[in-house]
């Protein structure tokens, strides 16, 4: 009976053990997240928009999706107030360095995307020329106040 006793204790201190590494596995890193506010231009018609739209994604699939030290990226637009202008770009990194490499990426990827220095600075160009301006934030993850 001790014997049985002391092996459900041992199995549950394991059960117990294996449960808790698990939790704590599941709990986010404290990464790092680069948020760009880029402010549209007024009186983009469809038109430009989908033109717009077009860009971005040619940059998003070329660059952003092939950067390693990405780790995640979202990318909204302002859905409802009395100023619709803003188009924010939301990066992940696992942290400070991983900003610096990926921004280090970000050039190479681009000049392997549009090899020809004059039609990748034309690129960049018309991407821009979408926007009047931006801001900048980089912000750390709480990871306890993650659900």
């Amino acid at each position: 009976m001790k014997q049985l006793k002391t092996f459900i204790a041992s199995a549950f201190l394991v059960l117990f053990s294996v449960a808790a590494l698990q939790l704590h596995a599941q709990t986010p890193a404290n990464h790092i997240y680069h948020q760009v506010t880029w402010v549209m231009n007024s009186g983009q018609d469809s038109t430009i928009r989908a033109e717009r739209n077009v860009i971005l994604k040619e940059y998003h699939e070329k660059v952003t999706m092939k950067n390693e030290f990405i780790l995640h990226s979202w990318t909204m637009t302002h859905f409802f107030t009395d100023d619709s202008r803003d188009y924010i770009v939301v990066t992940e990194y696992a942290d400070l360095t991983g900003i610096e490499k990926a921004f280090a990426r970000d050039g190479e990827l681009e000049k392997q995307a549009w090899p020809d220095a004059k039609q990748r600075a034309d690129f960049m160009k018309k991407m821009a020329s979408y926007f009047s301006h931006h801001k900048d934030a980089i912000f750390s993850s709480m990871p306890s106040l993650t659900k």
